[in-house]
């Protein structure tokens, strides 16, 4: 069967919370004096534009004042984010993220690639991790507005570009957050959790993904379970 497999970004591919971090610092003090970092809210499977506004709320800042100066703020965003990151952001990489892409490719799954991040910041991090080869396309949660936008454009996008239908178990769903859960089961997606982010184990296996791994690092494990080929565990 062909696969169409959708991987988030950050606490999947890569583990750049550091960057994340200290990006957002630099944000709310130029804007508005104060410390907010990622970690404070629960910013998994979130936008950034959805990160910005809840942090804002946490600091007591108006949702009118948010929302004056979002805009703003995510073009500021960007361009602290590309300042941070380093060049060579390799050391980033979750394990075996490389190998895992590379055996996808080579099975024919159309790779595509959708995160909560702005196209900048995505693009920044794709390039510093050496994962922009991978991936035919992308979609960003700053330019939908909810997450499963994001997979019916992937779904539209590779239906046009191969001429074959992706449904169902055709579709495979690859996250490290219950948004990503939720969002594969609205397409009767193969959901496979990764528990390399912020939401723990017990919570991902209660939101019911058909397959849960500790990381990627058993390439043969993974690829099983995003195929079809056996039942993973």
């Amino acid at each position: 069967m062909h696969k169409l497999v959708i991987f988030d970004l950050d606490q999947t591919l890569v583990e750049a919370l550091v960057v994340h971090n200290e990006t957002m610092c630099r944000l709310f003090q130029r804007f508005y004096g104060v410390d907010a970092r990622f970690t404070e809210v629960d910013f998994t499977g979130r936008s950034l534009a959805e990160n910005i506004t809840a942090l804002a709320l946490l600091k007591g800042i108006s949702g009118e004042t948010t929302r004056n100066n979002l805009k703003d703020m995510l073009a500021t965003y960007d361009a602290i984010f590309a300042q941070v990151m380093p060049e060579d952001g390799r050391k980033y990489l979750l394990p075996g993220v490389i190998p895992l892409l590379e055996a996808l490719q080579k099975a024919g799954a159309v790779l595509v690639l959708y995160t909560g991040d702005s196209r900048a910041v995505a693009q920044t991090i794709c390039r510093a991790a050496r994962l922009g080869g991978y991936f035919r396309q992308s979609f960003y949660g700053t330019e939908v507005a909810a997450r499963p936008d994001m997979v019916r454009g992937a779904i539209h996008w590779a239906e046009g570009d191969t001429g074959k239908k992706f449904r169902g178990k055709s579709i495979v769903v690859i996250g490290d957050s219950l948004r990503d859960i939720e969002c594969g089961k609205q397409f009767g997606a193969v959901k496979i959790a990764v528990a390399t982010g912020h939401h723990s184990v017990a919570a991902l296996r209660a939101a019911e993904p058909d397959f849960l791994f500790s990381d990627l690092a058993d390439t043969k494990k993974v690829i099983r379970a995003a195929l079809g080929r056996n039942q993973a565990t």
